[in-house]
């Protein structure tokens, strides 16, 4: 049987977003913090990479989100780590509310790194299941999307001096603001009473974007349903060259009860032009 590690944290008043539950970048770091328990249990602490110059790099990620969380609430993670023929490892972790309940499901890839080289560790499981497919499809040339400017801050890196998970996933949070407000208004969340939770999605990074640098993000609808739809976003660098894509769900809901509900009319009429 696959081996399962466990670590429990619990969520903070500091980590509830606008929406007034856990904001998603809570279980990417939660997930993260578990990752590295893992690693020690495999020999490698983050004490010793770091005095070895060895570096953790995020990979690509399917995340899913099933259950509202809120302040106080101690939250387990489950993480099974699996090595890929290039020594890249995959994680499959579920993190479990307090009411026992499946909060989060992930699967990830990270790489230990060391010069030039990825580290394989030994011990651990060759995976022996197919990892998830992506379904992430190229731009269309002719797609009709909205660009913004946005610098990445040194502040955003970690120890390793590269952009953990969670910080790439705040730069598609914030392009998905950009792209609200610009297009949308923000207002119109109060007015209608309506807002959209983030429901899952995938990132997809092709080279990892440098703190420090300025970026563009575009962003546009790639499908449209009754009371979802599916935001995609690419980054590029300041070259025009691919860094990272993300496609995310998002589902209407009722801001005062937060139970899903139509799109309101006034949103639709609003983005219809930068649907695939």
């Amino acid at each position: 049987m696959d081996q399962i590690f466990r670590k429990t944290l619990s969520t903070r008043h500091f980590d509830l977003d606008w929406n007034r539950h856990v904001t998603s970048r809570t279980y990417e770091r939660f997930a993260y913090d578990a990752r590295c328990e893992v690693l020690k249990e495999f020999g490698y602490p983050i004490e010793l990479m770091l005095n070895t110059n060895i570096s953790y790099f995020p990979g690509s990620t399917k995340v899913r989100f099933l259950n509202q969380q809120f302040v106080n609430s101690e939250m387990t993670v489950e993480s099974q780590v699996y090595g890929l023929e290039d020594g890249t490892l995959l994680w499959k972790q579920s993190i479990f509310g307090s009411d026992g309940k499946n909060a989060c499901e992930i699967e990830t890839t990270s790489r230990l790194v060391q010069g030039e080289n990825t580290i394989r560790i030994p011990n651990v499981p060759d995976i022996s299941f197919n990892p998830y497919q992506f379904t992430i499809h190229p731009k269309p040339i002719l797609q009709n999307t909205v660009e913004h400017d946005y610098y990445i801050p040194f502040s955003d890196m970690n120890c390793f001096w590269n952009l953990p998970s969670d910080s790439i996933w705040k730069i598609f949070e914030e392009g998905r603001f950009l792209f609200f407000k610009e297009i949308v208004d923000l207002n119109l969340i109060k007015e209608t009473d309506s807002t959209t939770f983030f429901m899952g999605g995938e990132i997809l990074i092709y080279k990892q974007p440098d703190p420090g640098s300025h970026i563009k993000i575009l962003s546009w609808i790639e499908s449209f349903e009754k009371i979802r739809f599916y935001f995609r976003q690419d980054i590029l660098d300041s070259n025009g060259n691919l860094l990272a894509s993300m496609k995310d769900e998002q589902l209407f809901v009722s801001l005062s009860n937060s139970r899903p509900r139509r799109a309101p009319a006034a949103f639709f009429d609003k983005i219809e032009r930068f649907i695939e």
